[in-house]
């Protein structure tokens, strides 16, 4: 009786491991079952966020999606704060970022991009009367700027912080800072030309997008350095995406403009 409860159990795991390597299958481009791991912070309309009803919307939802598609894979989303989302990459949490992440040489060091998908700069938000005074980055001088902590609108307003003189304070949250200068507690925001262009179109009142400009810096797909196969597949599927006018379709479908054509991919 003993052997035959050994031989069961033995017959038990032997069809559990083989079940488990069965839900774990590697797919296309060494995807696990065949899925698109997307990291997002969904914070940061118009690029992702949770609308009223509870489900994640965004241009960078929508373009994971076609994207998905175009590899013929499937795709699910995994949220993460922003200030988690770099070292959950390079712990394979998920296999790439989607979320409005700009091409950087110090990012370069850490990880892959793809071609760029979506033009971008730091721009600076402010309210429409103020929108003649501000025209360079100096003019931001005794001024109460805000940014989201620690992406590169906060990196190009920290470097300029002390040399043109300026107050800077750090929102975990871009909602929580839009909020801020709605509020008049700031008088400004540094942020992504994407998520200016959302703030002015939502209320023109109070926001504005000057004529300064602090940095060039495109949007792309980051991965981690060691997936070169599914790194081509991601280019050659945003260039698919391109052709056929459906990236266009996305950009003005939530910024009411193609920002996804001729692209200023140099760096500054």
């Amino acid at each position: 009786m003993k052997k035959i409860i050994l031989i069961m159990m033995i017959i038990v795991l032997a069809l559990t491991a083989a079940s488990c390597a069965k839900e774990e299958e590697v797919g296309k481009y060494g995807l696990t079952n065949n899925t698109l791991y997307v990291g997002v912070d969904d914070t940061y309309p118009p690029m992702e966020y949770v609308d009223e009803n509870g489900n994640l919307v965004g241009f960078d939802i929508d373009f994971a999606k076609a994207l998905a598609e175009e590899l013929g894979v499937n795709i699910e989303f995994k949220s993460t704060a922003w200030d988690g989302i770099f070292a959950n990459l390079s712990a394979r949490q998920y296999d790439v970022i989607i979320s409005s992440v700009s091409m950087t040489t110090d990012r370069m060091e850490t990880m892959n991009f793809s071609t760029p998908y979506l033009a971008n700069g730091q721009v600076i938000m402010v309210s429409p009367a103020m929108a003649d005074t501000i025209k360079t980055p100096e003019d931001l001088a005794g001024l109460k700027v805000g940014v989201q902590f620690e992406t590169t609108a906060d990196i190009a307003a920290t470097k300029q912080k002390d040399t043109i003189g300026f107050e800077l304070t750090q929102y975990n949250d871009m909602t929580v800072c839009l909020a801020a200068m709605e509020a008049g507690q700031i008088d400004c925001i540094v942020a992504d030309m994407a998520v200016a262009i959302d703030a002015v179109a939502k209320n023109p009142e109070v926001f504005k997008i000057s004529s300064a400009q602090l940095t060039n810096e495109p949007i792309a797909v980051a991965l981690n350095k060691d997936v070169p196969e599914l790194e081509a597949a991601i280019n050659d599927a945003i260039a698919a995406l391109q052709a056929s006018g459906k990236l266009a379709e996305i950009s003005i479908e939530h910024l009411g403009d193609d920002y996804t054509s001729n692209i200023d991919t140099v760096l500054r």
